[in-house]
């Protein structure tokens, strides 16, 4: 049973394809070289490094960074969400109108743990 030629050459829809896939890669990679993420791809780079990841090419330290990026505005959101139900609690309890919107601590711990982060830390003398 032997091939048919015209099957093992890609079709006009295949090079379509991968011209386009080609065009949306350059894309992307010129809107990655545009974005200054608030991870610095030095700190990327080092941890990447450490870790034991020799990267040659930045872009994978900018796209780590970028990552890192997503991550911690990911973690403040939710922080944030769990400050105003916690303040919203206490309003309803104490019935005030203005208070001052505070992210605590213990809220950016609840946030962490939902994203499966957990912290160790020394309890303080007003937390006793």
């Amino acid at each position: 049973m032997s091939a048919n030629p015209s099957s093992l050459t890609p079709s006009n829809g295949a090079k379509k394809n991968r011209f386009l896939w080609s065009e949306d890669l350059n894309d992307f990679l010129t809107a990655v070289d545009s974005y200054s993420a608030t991870v610095p791809e030095a700190v990327s780079a080092f941890n990447l490094e450490k870790s034991g990841l020799a990267v040659k090419d930045p872009r994978i330290s900018k796209l780590v960074s970028m990552a890192a990026d997503k991550l911690l505005s990911e973690i403040i959101h939710e922080a944030k969400q769990i400050s105003l139900l916690r303040q919203q609690s206490v309003r309803n309890q104490k019935r005030r109108a203005e208070m001052a919107e505070t992210l605590e601590l213990t809220d950016l711990e609840a946030s962490l743990k939902n994203s499966k982060i957990f912290l160790r830390r020394k309890k303080t003398r007003s937390e006793d």
